[in-house]
């Protein structure tokens, strides 16, 4: 991935989001603030006795068999430190999304939080098939909470996906909520998300579509923003600790809103948000 100045002007970075499809900012989060979050997260994992003990719980190392992916309760509002530095009206992330998308902003309620034991990385896919029922001018903010360097891995790019037609037209008209009602066997009325993946390893992925996944390291502080079409997955986490990121979501406060990522108790992928058609 190629890093973008943080003093970039609103209109070069539209046109930046146009062409690659993500923006990759270097130290735009106050790094205390990151680790506070992090540390918040390792509070909560050593009471539940997921770390492994006599060591120190900023280490993230879980103890043996534990097995973490998606931990999002350990993100809500049981987290302020991470709510502060994704969502404070006037923290970094807040402002700069109301520069660069001209406007106020809300962001979803519901935060995405990934605690990575090693192992395989997150499976390729876009967001659109999970969020796709407000407004499209939406945007993901990834933020690693602590050092993700190629051994824990972390966020990958395919390299101009965003721009695949064919795919948008197929894949990307898909709701991973939404089901068959004649249908008593479809996967959708009971799925968790887990079927909006893209079919097919990382290497099949990027041969199906003759694109290259694009990588980085990253520090405390940094983050990439990337919009709704673009595909992407997490490397595989190769250490003997845990890999810390969030997703957030940002998008103009005039803009409509997919409802199942609002409110004070959001329905996500639950019954409640759910929609039946007839197939």
């Amino acid at each position: 991935m190629t890093a973008t100045p943080g003093t970039t002007d609103p209109s070069t970075l539209q046109d930046q989001m146009v062409r690659d499809g993500y923006i990759l900012l270097r130290g735009v989060l106050d790094p205390a603030k990151v680790l506070a979050a992090r540390r918040r997260v390792m509070e909560q994992l050593s009471s539940e006795g997921q770390l492994q003990e006599g060591v120190d719980i900023m280490d993230a190392v879980p103890r043996s068999g534990v097995s973490l992916f998606f931990q999002p309760e350990l993100a809500q509002k049981n987290n302020p430190e991470l709510q502060e530095l994704l969502y404070a009206e006037d923290g970094e992330l807040m402002q700069w999304f109301s520069r660069f998308l001209g406007g106020k902003v809300r962001h979803y309620d519901f935060t995405w939080l990934r605690c990575m034991t090693p192992g395989p990385g997150t499976p390729a896919h876009c967001d659109i098939v999970y969020m796709g029922r407000g407004t499209h001018r939406l945007f993901t903010a990834w933020v690693p909470l602590g050092r993700a360097d190629f051994k824990s891995g972390g966020l990958m790019v395919l390299e101009g996906s965003h721009k695949d037609v064919d795919l948008q037209n197929t894949y990307g008209k898909k709701d991973v909520d939404s089901f068959c009602a004649n249908n008593p066997n479809d996967e959708a009325r009971t799925a968790n998300g887990y079927n909006g993946w893209l079919p097919g390893n990382c290497n099949e992925i990027r041969e199906q579509h003759g694109k290259r996944w694009l990588v980085s390291e990253f520090e405390p502080g940094d983050a990439v923003i990337f919009c709704m079409d673009l595909v992407h997955g997490g490397l595989d986490n190769v250490s003997s600790s845990l890999r810390l990121s969030s997703d957030s979501r940002y998008q103009l406060a005039t803009d409509p809103v997919d409802e199942r990522w609002v409110g004070e108790n959001p329905p996500g992928h639950s019954a409640a948000g759910k929609k039946g058609r007839i197939c």
